[in-house]
């Protein structure tokens, strides 16, 4: 991966917001270097587990615990036991990249983006204004032609963002990223698709086929066209 180290500076000399994805889940951090054991404390991880970073790859890159660690090389991690033999060592291929918009992300390992490029990877509709994320109450707009390096920073905020999705075959226009399975049936209730706050709700995947039932309280990220099937309790169809 070509590694940038610019970590450009935003408003007033203001540092873009930091995040990592550890295990499968998002944390803010407070500065793009921290030592290895830092960053699993801000996670709330045991000291019974060590840092790795997560590469395109078998082999990932393992720190010891006072290890520095640049976020700008890459930000997705995972968890080892300590009481495992590991050996630190360099990651090989290309290390997992995730860009995050409002509490919601997407890895990549291409650290290059545009604007465009980048509210597409993040499921974002052409309309939606993306807006890099800083320590400031002045965030920084991007263009769609804009080039957007990860290096920079890899978290923003979405503006004026109206997305569509379907359910049971109905668009359904949201606000957020995120929402509850509940939230997403009160949508759709109020945008006259003709269902129950009762109804069991599933995602579908890219083929049609039904994913798990989603319950009221789950939160779900949303992008542009996610669809979904909403049926009685009764319906197996």
């Amino acid at each position: 991966m070509t590694s940038h180290h610019s970590n450009a500076l935003g408003p007033s000399g203001a540092q873009p917001k930091q995040a990592v994805v550890l295990n499968d889940v998002l944390y803010p951090m407070p500065r793009v270097q921290m030592a290895a054991c830092d960053i699993l404390d801000q996670c709330g991880q045991s000291h019974d587990v060590v840092l790795q970073r997560d590469y395109n790859s078998p082999v990932d890159h393992v720190f010891a615990d006072r290890d520095a660690v640049d976020l700008r090389q890459g930000n997705v991690f995972r968890t080892a036991s300590r009481r495992e033999p590991v050996t630190p060592a360099p990651g090989h291929g290309l290390a997992k990249l995730a860009f995050v918009a409002d509490d919601a992300w997407e890895v990549t390992v291409t650290p290059d983006q545009t604007g465009r490029t980048l509210k597409r990877l993040l499921g974002l509709p052409e309309g939606a204004r993306l807006l890099r994320d800083y320590h400031s109450p002045h965030d920084q707009l991007i263009g769609d032609e804009e080039v957007v390096r990860f290096a920079d920073g890899p978290v923003f905020t979405v503006k004026e963002l109206a997305l569509t999705i379907k359910v049971n075959n109905q668009p359904v226009t949201v606000h957020h990223r995120r929402m509850k399975g509940l939230q997403i049936k009160e949508a759709a209730i109020a945008q006259r698709v003709k269902i129950k706050l009762d109804f069991v709700l599933y995602a579908l995947d890219r083929d049609g086929n039904l994913g798990p039932a989603i319950p009221d309280g789950e939160t779900v990220k949303l992008h542009e066209g996610k669809e979904f099937r909403c049926v009685a309790p009764d319906d197996n169809s």
